[in-house]
């Protein structure tokens, strides 16, 4: 998958490592965690969460299970 170019500015920002194979989620988390916070990107953690992060709009706006709905 391709890492969009802001995205991977704002990891080597944040100096978090672009491994190849790395999903955008994942590298969301990784840069979540290197900037102090919780790494919770399209995690459980999501359905309850009050953060003002960057991505918020991506991650909640991502599909939910029928059974958390």
């Amino acid at each position: 998958m391709n890492i969009p170019a802001e995205l991977s500015v704002r990891a080597i920002n944040s100096g978090v490592f672009i491994a190849k194979g790395t999903t955008i989620a994942r590298l969301i988390r990784r840069i979540q965690s290197a900037d102090g916070n919780d790494p919770c990107f399209r995690t459980d953690v999501r359905n309850h969460c009050q953060c003002k992060c960057e991505w918020a709009d991506q991650c909640k706006g991502a599909l939910v299970a029928r059974w958390q709905r």
